[in-house]
């Protein structure tokens, strides 16, 4: 018995030191990510758990830091190999622009897998029927302070476009539509859109159309958003006009230049690839809807990691030189 004890306690011990073996053998990396009440924390938890069980070789774990600005800052400063990722910060992190205080050369994407797209909503009764008819109308930018009236506010300069501005918190704008207060309003994201939704639910809708000229132009100038077209369908009552011309910014990971070139292509096999898909789908129903590899080609403002080039390659994609380190 007490042999049997005794080859126990060493057959315990052996395994207990083994361990650490074990973990050291697999690669730890960490993911900045945003707070944890978004949406965006769930979806990074989700993908780093999956990466986890299919990428041989690495341990991913994800920390709570905040928004795209502090993971990129981050992630700059060597604290975390990857991190949450904004086409504007990763804009304002390449040109050196507030709040990063050099241009951050070193600055990769690994891949982007949420569009954010710029909806502008009017009445279907009033008479605008292009950007340039909002001349003179109500209109609402989007939330007060939030990156959506900062992107519309300069999209209107940059076209030359004054409507009568009326700046209000998300809600506030929503009623002020349903009042007939304002006749448009601006909102970022994908379809369906609860806002959108509930604003067609009092009065009839329309989404405004840019030209190409007015999308290149935008995009141009900011530096961060692309050129996309978006399909309302019928998510907002009987004949909404689908492919709609607009702009768009995009979410994702960016790494850097450090990260390992196979690791990297590993990530992007996984995540990018149909089972990747599948997996995304799981814990983030929108990435159902949603090509991951064109993605991001199209929205991607800081050059791509040669491993995510390698996998995108191999996919039958093509990368554009502006992407290429």
């Amino acid at each position: 018995m007490k042999r049997r004890e005794f080859l126990t306690a060493m057959t315990t011990a052996a395994l207990a030191s083994a361990a650490p073996g074990i973990a050291s053998a697999q690669q730890r990396l960490a993911m900045g990510a945003t707070f944890s009440t978004s949406t965006y924390y769930t979806y990074q938890v989700g993908i780093a758990n999956y990466l986890n069980t299919v990428v041989e070789g690495i341990d991913i774990s994800v920390q709570e830091l905040g928004g795209a600005e502090v993971a990129t800052q981050a992630l700059l400063r060597g604290e975390v190999d990857m991190g949450l990722s904004l086409t504007s910060s990763d804009h304002a992190a390449r040109n050196g622009l507030a709040p990063f205080a050099a241009p951050a050369d070193k600055l990769r994407t690994l891949y982007f897998f949420a569009p954010a797209p710029l909806n502008l909503v009017v009445a279907d009764e009033s008479k605008v029927r292009s950007l340039a008819d909002l001349d003179g109308v109500r209109f609402n930018p989007g939330g007060r302070g939030t990156s959506t009236e900062r992107q519309v506010d300069q999209i209107l300069e940059v076209l030359g476009i004054t409507p009568e501005v009326v700046r209000a918190e998300g809600s506030d704008a929503l009623e002020a539509f349903k009042n007939r207060q304002i006749d448009a309003f601006a909102k970022i994201g994908i379809h369906p859109d609860g806002l959108i939704q509930q604003a067609a639910a009092s009065r009839a809708i329309r989404f405004l159309d840019m030209t190409p000229e007015e999308q290149q132009k935008i995009s141009e100038a900011s530096g961060f958003l692309s050129p996309t077209t978006v399909n309302p369908g019928n998510f907002y009552g009987s004949g909404q006009n689908d492919g709609v011309a607009t702009v768009q910014a995009a979410v994702g990971i960016n790494t850097t230049a450090d990260l390992d070139e196979d690791v990297a292509y590993r990530i992007a096999r996984a995540v990018l690839s149909e089972a990747g898909k599948a997996a995304e789908g799981e814990f983030y129903p929108q990435a159902k809807s949603v090509n991951t590899a064109q993605l991001t080609i199209d929205a991607a403002v800081a050059p791509l990691h040669p491993g995510v080039i390698r996998y995108l390659e191999e996919a039958g994609y093509t990368v554009p030189d502006r992407l290429r380190p």
